[in-house]
């Protein structure tokens, strides 16, 4: 009969160091891979370096360069620009939807317009002048398009005027999901040089009862997105899980994003994934608990018809203007537009327009139609930069 081998106490504790070195160098291996302790760095990060390359100096390349930098919606990136010496055309790429989270192309459009507030910025800096001309028409007539659709035309001309301040704050400006300081006060007159577009309107709200009404109609349009399993699914579809994902992409959301405290990013990172019910449901939970209570601002956009294509293209501009003005002064920002997006969702669906009202309620005018709400305050931590596509891969 074999006799069974002995365990020393010295043998069990050698085969207990193995093991755990063994446990420790896959998790080690696993932080790693997931990108736990570093920042994120590659390819997907480089236009934020590269805006200014000297190869795009005084090209129009350089209105390119600035303009994928720009605020778009969940980071879809939905532009292609079509280039030449004398012009470029910004077009819609459809296909870069967010589905029944935008199911008129109405945010895609806003994000378009932010591209065309960048892009004029970035001409004068490059010697040109820049004409914008918008193309007409409604969003109702174009929504379910699968192609590239043109939305705006720069015809550009040489020029020597002097570049506008903006222009350097481009690489500066970020969205910060992080709580603000909400010590800080901030009134509304802190942007009082960014004027009104013809046909689109802005409100700023910081301590009154219509501020309170804002924020509320934000936490339920959220309650109301998050029930509805469609949207949720469809957002999620633009989260990139780990860097693997955002090397591929170059676009979309991601955890480093996301507004998450160092700790609890840390362990994200290292678990997988959660479904898209579990992560909208944190979602809902940063807006009621930090989003709304820590702005010390919430304001928004509005146009006569926000599904009127070149107004919704103007809303964009506006807002991109605002959030440059922001960077600027050390001023962070966050579009937190549910209430809107719910108006979209009931008009699809042929619901009871509730979420309209509640908005009307708030501007006191139902001849304004609010197409983008968002928060501004002071940073309570670094932003970290989001993916984006280079200029060669968006350029035809």
């Amino acid at each position: 009969m074999t006799q069974a081998p002995k365990v020393t106490r010295r043998r069990f504790l050698e085969i207990g160091s193995g093991i755990t070195l063994v446990a420790a160098a896959g998790l080690l291996w696993r932080a790693n891979e997931r990108g736990v302790f570093a920042e994120p760095t590659g390819e997907a990060y480089e236009p934020w370096s590269m805006w200014q390359a000297p190869g795009y100096a005084n090209t129009p390349l350089a209105l390119v360069a600035a303009g994928i930098l720009a605020s778009n919606p969940h980071n879809t990136q939905p532009w292609i620009f079509r280039v030449s010496a004398t012009r470029i055309d910004i077009l819609a790429d459809t296909r870069r939807h967010l589905g029944t989270f935008d199911p008129y192309l109405r945010e895609m459009h806003v994000g378009l317009g932010c591209a065309v507030e960048n892009m004029v910025l970035a001409a004068a800096a490059n010697g040109f002048s820049a004409e914008v001309a918008f193309a007409p028409g409604s969003l109702l007539d174009i929504a379910g398009r699968d192609g590239q659709v043109l939305a705006a035309t720069l015809r550009l001309s040489p020029s020597s005027a002097a570049a506008d301040p903006l222009y350097d704050a481009i690489p500066r400006r970020h969205t910060d999901r992080n709580p603000y300081d909400h010590s800080r006060p901030l009134a509304a007159d802190a942007f009082a040089g960014v004027a009104d577009e013809d046909g689109v309107r802005m409100w700023l709200f910081d301590g009154s009862a219509a501020r309170d009404r804002l924020g509320a109609a934000i936490i339920e349009a959220t309650e109301e997105i998050v029930a509805d399993e469609q949207m949720i699914e469809d957002s999620h579809d633009w989260f990139r899980d780990g860097p693997d994902e955002i090397a591929r992409e170059k676009s979309g959301l991601a955890l480093d994003t996301a507004g998450l405290s160092p700790a609890l990013l840390a362990a994200a990172k290292f678990l997988p994934a959660l479904p898209a019910e579990q992560s909208h449901g944190a979602w809902l939970n940063q807006t009621r608990d930090t989003h709304v209570p820590t702005a010390a601002l919430l304001g928004l956009i509005a146009t006569r018809d926000r599904y009127d294509r070149p107004q919704a293209l103007a809303a964009g501009r506006l807002w991109q203007r605002l959030h440059l003005t922001g960077a600027a002064v050390g001023i962070s920002m966050h579009p937190l537009n549910q209430p809107v997006e719910t108006i979209d969702r009931e008009l699809q669906l042929e619901r009871e327009a509730k979420s309209e009202v509640r908005l009307a309620s708030i501007t006191g005018d139902e001849s304004w139609q609010p197409t983008f709400v968002f928060r501004a305050g002071y940073p309570t931590r670094q932003v970290r930069l989001s993916a984006r596509r280079g200029v060669k891969e968006v350029t035809v």
